[in-house]
């Protein structure tokens, strides 16, 4: 992800991204948001959702590493309750119909090393 989209989704949501500041056997987000540009609403609105959450229950929710993996999202937490989980699950689910790259509509593409990508992106993939 971008330097733009990280900047934000920190800022906005420094609780529970808090864990980018601490050494990398504590918290792997010192990595960052690994994934492309087109997954920034679907974790800008889980981050979202799991703030205010946080927030209705008295509860803190630390991720933990955020990054695409057989192409989707994976979104792991310090803990989280039952509906922390369930609004993860959900955008998990929704990543692998959205394009990685842009944010369109997209399908799992690809064998072996697989992606979510639109016929656009996944078209300029190709070509390179």
């Amino acid at each position: 992800m971008n330097a733009k989209n990280t900047a934000y989704l920190i800022g906005r949501y420094p609780i529970l991204y808090q864990g980018h500041e601490w050494p990398l056997t504590q918290n792997l987000m010192a990595f960052g948001f690994e994934c492309g540009d087109g997954w920034f609403k679907i974790i800008d609105q889980l981050s979202a959702d799991i703030t205010l959450l946080d927030e209705k229950n008295g509860t803190t929710t630390i991720a933990v590493q955020v990054k695409e993996k057989y192409g989707g999202l994976r979104f792991y937490v310090q803990s989280g309750s039952d509906a922390i989980y369930d609004l993860i699950e959900e955008a998990e689910a929704l990543s692998l119909k959205t394009c990685e790259q842009c944010g369109e509509p997209g399908e799992l593409r690809g064998v072996g090393w697989v992606s979510t990508m639109c016929d656009k992106c996944w078209a300029e993939k190709e070509q390179t």
